[in-house]
């Protein structure tokens, strides 16, 4: 019987029509504005999970990092990726398959608009794999809709492949379960430099600051750290995990 994994990621972008157009400058910029940390190594293992058309890698490769490898299940996404950057490593095959086909092998490992695609099951499945398939030192990041922003439930709902949705306490957990020593979540509202970019930061920091607001009256002061931002509210979030 044919899933609706099967249907949807064999042509995953091409069915989103222009919301999957590949805008190497508009990406880059986001990547510039959203990203801070990278291995000081230029030679650093790095492997995107779920790379899509290779734009994240693409990024990293203009900035000289050489041991790259791109991960994804759309043959359309990855055929075009090839395509592109022919140097790069390509492969078709779930990213959970493939973690744990690599123990310790990996200096950093990015998901980026992944895990909400995860039942509950496979979230934990795919952060013990990472865990596992990380060097010592090595780190995981995460980047998701936040499930406690306003209006996340657009972004939920707005993908037929989602399954799950995560806060900054819930991610954490998770990370925290499967093994992570250091857990670091923030909140990330990214916006364009152009005029319309720049009237969306200035109404969501009026938003989100409400909003916030809002998360405080009903849960206090949440156990308040620097590292994990319980009470953010902007949509995305951005979650780093490091093993020892």
């Amino acid at each position: 019987m044919t899933s609706y994994r099967d249907i949807l990621y064999r042509d995953y972008s091409s069915a989103f029509g222009e919301q999957k157009t590949y805008d190497d400058a508009t990406q880059h910029a986001q990547y510039e504005a959203s990203y801070d940390g990278l291995p000081s190594r230029k030679d650093a293992a790095i492997t995107d999970l779920g790379c899509g058309k290779g734009e994240w890698l693409g990024w990293l490769q203009a900035k000289g990092y050489s041991n790259l490898t791109g991960v994804d299940l759309s043959p359309s996404d990855l055929g075009f990726a090839r395509q592109q950057r022919p140097s790069g490593i390509w492969i078709e095959q779930n990213v959970i398959d493939f973690l744990e086909a690599h123990p310790a092998s990996f200096d950093l490992l990015h998901a980026k608009d992944i895990v909400e695609h995860f039942t509950m099951d496979e979230f934990l499945r795919f952060l013990t794999a990472a865990k596992q398939a990380l060097k010592p030192g090595g780190e995981l990041w995460l980047l998701t809709f936040n499930a406690q922003s306003p209006l996340a439930s657009a972004t939920r709902y707005g993908d037929l492949t989602h399954e799950l949705g995560l806060t900054p306490g819930s991610m954490a957990q998770g990370m925290r379960a499967c093994g992570f020593t250091r857990i670091f979540v923030q909140g990330r509202h990214y916006c364009s430099t152009s005029r319309s970019g720049k009237m969306r930061r200035l109404l969501g920091k009026v938003i989100y600051r409400f909003a916030r607001l809002m998360l405080k009256v009903r849960h206090g002061t949440v156990g308040t750290s620097c590292e994990i931002d319980f009470l953010c509210a902007e949509p995305d979030l951005f979650g780093r995990g490091i093993i020892a």
